[in-house]
């Protein structure tokens, strides 16, 4: 657990770091731009991560299951990277021609609910190239056991840069057309930045290696790219349809009102990602070992770890949304249910751990392909009926069925393949004390200053948890990291 404590510690830093500057970007975006605008931003982002995810051709998979097979400093990890570009670039030239096939579709589809996308669809092919780019470098780092460059260059860099973009739209310095543009670069820097960093750090391996990859490994990443175009594509599907889906059936402006709402219920599994960035590399080098003992460790320690942070932050969010909702425009009211569900939805994510870098990285990655369709039927099913009756509301519910169906799924997978069952009675308590730790929030009665109210709140809340944690004993791993800080202060728990 060593290089992942210390790398997932860094990793959080940074996302955290970034969380609070998104929080700034989302509460100044929500001012500065109309719900059209910022349904735009979300769109485009939207499709550039879902076409990019298509025209990377599974490569990434086959970098997190099968890269220690080429890991190799001396020898340039076997022209590993030189084979990713090439493939990448194939991809994107495939994306090209599906982008001209459909782009009358994408105008006819939105030029009533959705004209201001219309006028901007151009830029989905150089967003779509930046973002597979930055997904084959950051994959690449990361199987390197170097993490941090990609979330600290897109969770910091990208978000102060986006940050200043808005206050100079704000302010009015800048047109909406030169905004659009300037916050498409910004998106698209970090791919620069890591390309920089893999020639910093000497990883910049561009030679072709003959003769390496023998034909057993070479049916392998084919078997394996093919399952990962399905399973990657219906993922990213999964993750993106709801706000798509809002897009087509309630028109841009709701879609904007999603997404800002979105927002502070992904807050929740800000530290899991943060872990699974480094996990996946670490699990996949165990397997290669066989090393089952280990994994089942991790699995349980990611279980109780997430779901204690995750806990912690849904009663913290939950208990001061109307906090929250006083910092928006009145426009943007009326997303409580969603944050509501979004944030349910990604608590049930993270108290499942690293089970996704577990069957992704196993023998039956391939089972992984066929929970993602079954998952993206779910998903495509209950948005279709959820929201014409209860408009973003309900594609936020639907967003929390299909996460909740899709870690149970998984869950019941590795229970009975690997026979790992990562829970115990500390999942009880864990429960209860979030249920106990809830409380100061309902009975607290509201105050007239709103930061004031939210520091009440928040430290009843956080305090109450923490101490329950300590005395209980219901989270090992994060107890002796809070009791290590705790005796800095001369507090002992």
């Amino acid at each position: 657990m060593g290089i992942i404590e210390k790398q997932a510690t860094k990793n959080v830093i940074y996302s955290y770091l970034g969380a609070f500057l998104g929080f700034l970007t989302i509460i100044f975006s929500s001012h500065a731009l109309s719900p059209d605008e910022n349904g735009l931003t979300r769109i485009l982002l939207s499709l550039s991560i879902l076409l990019a995810q298509f025209a990377g051709l599974g490569f990434n998979t086959v970098t997190i299951r099968l890269f220690p097979y080429f890991r190799n400093h001396e020898k340039g990890h076997h022209g590993y990277l030189f084979y990713g570009i090439i493939i990448t670039l194939i991809g994107f030239l495939l994306c090209i021609v599906f982008y001209f096939v459909g782009h009358d579709y994408l105008v006819t589809s939105n030029i009533e609910k959705s004209k201001l996308f219309v006028d901007y669809t151009y830029l989905l092919l150089p967003l779509t190239l930046f973002t597979l780019f930055f997904n084959l470098f950051d994959y690449y780092l990361r199987a390197c056991y170097n993490s941090v460059i990609g979330s600290s260059s897109k969770e910091f860099v990208q978000r102060i840069l986006i940050l200043l973009i808005l206050a100079a739209y704000f302010f009015k310095i800048i047109e909406f057309g030169t905004f659009v543009i300037l916050y498409v670069v910004a998106v698209c820097l970090p791919t620069l930045i890591l390309i920089y960093y893999i020639i910093k750090l000497k990883e910049w391996h561009v030679k072709p290696v003959r003769g390496f990859v023998s034909k057993e490994l070479r049916n392998e990443i084919i078997k394996l790219s093919l399952y990962s175009i399905l399973a990657g594509g219906a993922g990213v599907l999964i993750s993106n349809i709801d706000i798509i889906m809002v897009n087509q059936k309630l028109g841009l402006a709701q879609a904007g009102v999603y997404g800002i709402a979105f927002y502070f219920g992904t807050i929740i599994i800000i530290p899991s990602r943060s872990l699974l960035r480094i996990a996946m590399s670490i699990v996949s080098e165990a397997f290669k070992k066989n090393d089952l003992k280990e994994i089942h460790s991790i699995y349980k320690k990611s279980c109780n770890t997430q779901l204690t942070i995750g806990l912690l932050l849904f009663i913290g969010i939950w208990g001061n949304i109307d906090n929250i909702m006083l910092l928006l425009p009145p426009e943007y009211r009326g997303g409580e249910n969603v944050i509501l569900f979004i944030s349910l939805g990604y608590l049930i994510d993270m108290a499942t751990g690293i089970n996704y870098v577990i069957v992704l990285t196993s023998k039956y990655y391939r089972y992984d392909t066929y929970f993602m369709l079954i998952v993206l039927t779910v998903t495509i099913v209950s948005n279709y009926i959820l929201i014409p009756l209860y408009g973003i509301t309900g594609s936020a519910i639907a967003t929390a069925i299909t996460i909740s169906f899709y870690n149970v799924l998984r869950w019941l997978f590795l229970y009975f393949k690997f026979k790992m069952q990562p829970y115990d009675f500390n999942t009880i308590k864990l429960i209860l004390i979030g249920a106990i730790a809830f409380l100061p929030a309902y009975f607290i009665p509201t105050l007239n200053n709103m930061i004031f109210d939210l520091m009440v709140r928040s430290s009843a809340i956080g305090g109450l948890f923490i101490l329950l944690i300590l005395k209980l004993e219901a989270a090992p791993e994060l107890n002796a990291k809070i009791r290590k800080n705790l005796i800095r202060f001369s507090i002992k728990l």
